[in-house]
């Protein structure tokens, strides 16, 4: 009988790989047994460390032994405990989560992988407390991520069960087999190994700016960002001017087919240049296209922006025609997924950045909701809501059930993850007085500017993904990007409404999107109150609204600056990066000991100066962002205490924590509770913009 293709592609992994023999035996020797002595060893480390890589070696020692292995990615996940379980049903084969559970094990034994982690983190602790208790004995569950376990992993029973490996560099050893392996002469080892510290993706790409160039090209300067210099290096040396091309183009689009290359670069090459892209080592094959290592991305599209602006600016553009001539032929559901790569254009924008989920994942499709829908949006409006918007939610769908969207688990179509609800005020007739949210609306057409025969205005009564409601999520950002469809395609749309139930988290979007905020249109429903953003399309037409935008999608002082060099950065985890807020935010007065936190060298605040700034300009920098998070704290009234108690304490300091809480009237011990909260929130927020998740 004839092999597989498979086989030979796993031959050649094999081949190409080096190292990690400490991690190989241990796996070997734990599946070996019986039982299995664990039942999680968790495997972390930095992007590029070659996680995904030893997840495949490890995978074929599965097949060597004959255990059974499922994997499932986190990138393609929902962090939700259904859309997990139904994940799981598919790679299982079953339908059911008990069928699942047990299609695991062969021969009694299993091994579950988890890999990108990280992008599922909110399951941590259900999948912890809740999913593997669930499961047969002797499954084995993998997890591999960019962090270490959390606390829960290290506490109870877990300190036992659980084994946490962090996957280092390779050792130099190792790496010189690597570049062996990719016939690097060895006369130039040792130099590679003082550049890249053993990192595999750095060696990766050294192999890889080898084969292209035949030299090496490396400075002698090692506080420079090794990813950035190999890969400014190996896009220099692509001689062909369009290699070059579309190597960067890759790295500012979200997915790059050859169709799109035909377009936007060269019909007559686009095969070629396609086959060239798909055959770098640093490139991922999806279903909907290539895509580079994010490293790689951020590293080429920074390089670009600071080498050649008007390039950069250029690139955006072709894309961006490219995307704007298929929305006109596109429709529904591929007409969705072109607006995504057209915002993704946005996606080193600072303003934009941190209201998308940018891995678009195909978990769920929007579908219009039938009868049989009514009961569950009732509850997911009501569980998020209250009972009276739900009672709201009920009396708009008796009256216009052609306005409820719903986004459909893509493994449990039954399964609703997701609502949008498009009214139109157009003709929603005395009803609309009725609802508070929709009557704000009408009065503020009716005061000033009436709807004309024809026109409609829409009112996104209810949007909310089932689990994080109107938080940052593949839902929300699904959500979003049919309501910009809605701009775009709806015939004589004069105006738009969309109520917020936290409009201030979301400002910093809509502000920059030409949404406003007029008092007039915020109410209350069941004692909460909505603030509601509104756009004019009168005014300027949607079409010419995206491509004003688009227009503004370079980000002016990214593209006028060099990228930093890597010796300048101090990168910080979650816990030492809280920490240090808490002492920015204790020091806040104290210019002396500001000028030793670690944050005045973080992303946070070296981005967000200029490169000749100094120590006092970023101790500056540091003071204005600490102080922009607590007052969106104090914009809150369900917040308001919490700045005060940082206000009275840290920003304008009484004499003492007593005399704080006898001027804002709270106990000693309600001050500080205040305080702890108030210092999770502003840290909560800034975290936020220093990872950009």
């Amino acid at each position: 009988m004839t092999g597989k293709l498979s086989d030979r592609i796993q031959a050649e992994r094999s081949r190409q790989f080096v190292g990690r023999n400490e991690e190989k035996t241990y796996f070997s020797s734990v599946v070996a047994r019986t039982p299995i002595p664990i039942l999680v060893w968790s495997i972390y480390g930095p992007g590029g460390v070659g996680k995904t890589t030893l997840l495949r070696q490890i995978e074929g020692i599965c097949r060597e032994q004959g255990v059974r292995c499922t994997t499932l990615d986190g990138r393609y996940l929902q962090p939700n405990p259904d859309f997990f379980l139904g994940a799981l049903c598919l790679a299982t084969g079953t339908s059911d989560p008990q069928s699942a559970y047990q299609a695991l094990v062969v021969d009694g034994k299993g091994v579950l992988f988890i890999d990108t982690y990280e992008a599922i983190e909110p399951l941590d602790g259900w999948i912890r407390d809740s999913f593997i208790p669930e499961l047969p004995e002797n499954v084995l569950v993998v997890l591999l991520g960019r962090k270490r376990p959390l606390a829960g992993w290290r506490s109870d029973v877990w300190q036992t069960l659980c084994k946490a490996t962090p996957l280092r560099n390779l050792s130099d050893a190792d790496s010189r087999k690597f570049l062996v392996s990719q016939t690097v002469p060895s006369s130039v080892h040792e130099q590679i190994l003082g550049m890249t510290h053993g990192y595999p993706l750095a060696l990766t790409l050294v192999a890889e700016n080898y084969a292209q160039t035949g030299t090496l090209g490396l400075g002698p300067d090692p506080s420079l960002d090794i990813v950035t210099v190999l890969l400014d290096r190996f896009v220099e040396g692509v001689v062909d001017p369009l290699y070059r091309d579309v190597l960067e183009l890759c790295a500012l689009i979200r997915m790059t087919s050859e169709a799109l290359i035909a377009e936007v670069l060269d019909a007559e090459r686009a095969a070629e240049l396609f086959g060239w892209l798909k055959s770098l080592s640093f490139m991922e094959l999806t279903p909907f296209g290539l895509m580079p290592h994010d490293l790689a991305r951020d590293a080429i599209a920074t390089e670009l922006r600071w080498r050649n602006a008007d390039r950069y600016s250029e690139l955006h553009h072709r894309a961006r025609a490219y995307y704007s001539d298929r929305l006109e032929r596109a429709a529904g559901p591929a007409q969705q997924l072109i607006l995504f790569d057209y915002i993704y254009l946005h996606r080193d924008n600072p303003v934009m950045a941190p209201f998308f989920q940018w891995h678009l994942q195909a978990a769920a499709f929007a579908d219009t909701a039938r009868a049989d829908d009514l009961a569950e949006i009732v509850r997911m409006v009501g569980d998020h809501e209250g009972i009276e918007s739900a009672e709201w939610a009920k009396f708009w769908f008796e009256r216009q059930p052609e306005a409820f969207l719903v986004m459909r688990d893509s493994a449990r179509p039954s399964h609703l993850c997701g609502l949008l609800t498009i009214l139109n005020l157009a003709t929603v007739g005395e009803a609309g007085w009725s609802d508070p949210g929709t009557r704000s609306a009408l009065k503020h057409l009716e005061s000033n500017a009436p709807l004309r025969a024809g026109e409609r205005a829409t009112y996104f009564r209810f949007w909310m993904a089932d689990d994080e409601y109107q938080s940052v999520s593949p839902v929300q950002s699904m959500i979003f990007v049919t309501i910009v469809q809605h701009y775009v395609t709806e015939a004589a749309l004069a105006a738009t409404f969309l109520p917020c139930a936290s409009a201030e988290f979301w400002a910093p979007m809509f502000q920059y999107a030409l949404h406003s905020l007029p008092d007039s249109l915020a109410f209350e429903v069941g004692g909460r109150r909505y603030g509601t953003y509104t756009v004019d399309w009168r005014v300027m037409k949607p079409k010419a609204w995206l491509a004003l935008l688009s227009e503004r999608e370079v980000p002016i002082k990214a593209a006028a600056e060099k990228p930093r060099s890597g010796g300048d950065i101090v990168v910080l985890s979650r816990e030492g990066f809280e920490e240090s807020i808490a002492e920015a935010l204790k020091s806040f007065t104290n210019i002396a000991r500001l000028a030793k936190n670690p944050l005045t060298r973080s992303r946070l605040v070296v981005d967000r100066v200029s490169t000749e700034a100094d120590t006092k300009d970023r101790i500056s920098k540091l003071r204005e962002l600490l102080l922009e998070a607590a007052e969106t704290l104090n914009s809150n009234s369900k917040d308001d205490k919490l700045y005060a108690a940082l206000e009275t304490c840290y920003f304008r300091p009484m004499r003492s924590q007593e005399a704080a809480a006898e001027k804002i009237d709270v106990s000693i011990a309600t001050i500080r509770r205040h305080l702890k909260a108030g210092t999770a929130r502003v840290a909560d927020l800034l975290w936020q913009q220093e990872t950009g998740i």
